[in-house]
């Protein structure tokens, strides 16, 4: 399709040139078809480059593609290492807040004189609810 977008605008100016000159019609048509086989080289050639230049362009966009597809999918890894690591934190902090307070609890207990009946935090009271996600 380029090949011929090309071969036709090319003779399209040598006709245009030609039959400017004044000269006879066969000398004019002679002058044209005199230049076809230079320009059917040359809109070969053009074509031939500008195909494969498309081409060109094209690998190299999937592979850039490809490229960034693994940094993205890396990056959502990290990120979900991170996520996961700080999730660990907070349900550490949870958990060491708990019971801190429980101690606080049964130490205020014990200096007022009181029975202090409640069970230590377990690991099910630090749990995120349910419906919460990591």
């Amino acid at each position: 399709m380029v090949f011929v977008a090309l071969f036709f605008a090319g003779m399209a100016l040598a006709s245009l040139r030609a039959f400017q000159g004044g000269d006879s019609l066969l000398d004019s048509t002679l002058a044209v078809w005199s230049e076809s086989a230079p320009l059917a080289i040359t809109a070969g050639a053009a074509a031939l480059v500008l195909t494969e230049v498309g081409r060109s362009i094209v690998v190299i966009a999937r592979r850039l593609e490809e490229g960034l597809e693994r940094v993205r999918r890396q990056r959502r890894e990290e990120g979900r290492k991170e996520g996961l690591a700080e999730g660990e934190m907070v349900g550490r902090s949870k958990a060491h807040e708990a019971w801190r307070s429980w101690l606080e609890r049964r130490m205020e207990a014990e200096e007022r004189g009181e029975p202090f009946t409640e069970s230590p935090p377990d690991d099910a009271d630090t749990e995120p609810a349910t419906g919460d996600t990591i």
